[in-house]
């Protein structure tokens, strides 16, 4: 079964702008990577969904998962449903824990 791929708007917004402030490092090579770390996240998850542990130990419906973004302190923060992957957060670690919760109706 092929997933489809899709984020809660305020995700999208959390890497928008994660992203536009590493282009600001390096010439903007932080920002490509940070980029490119998201993306092979992403295929990964694609291909394997379940993979990665549950949300600090959460084990109910809906599962959430969190797959942690390399050498950036951010954490990709999803769920599985209906035939998709839905992103709820790309989740800075200096941020409060489950900020994004309410997102899971979204």
């Amino acid at each position: 079964m092929t997933l489809d791929w899709n984020e809660h708007p305020e995700a999208r917004e959390e890497f928008l702008h994660a992203h536009d402030r590493y282009l600001g490092i390096e010439d903007g090579r932080l920002g490509d990577e940070f980029a490119d770390v998201a993306e092979s996240a992403a295929e990964l998850i694609l291909q394997w969904p379940d993979a990665p542990p549950p949300y600090r130990g959460r084990r109910r419906d809906p599962m959430i998962r969190t797959w942690h973004l390399g050498k950036f302190p951010y954490n990709l923060i999803y769920v599985v449903r209906e035939g998709e992957v839905f992103v709820l957060a790309y989740a800075p670690e200096a941020r409060r824990p489950s900020y994004w919760v309410h997102r899971l109706n979204g």
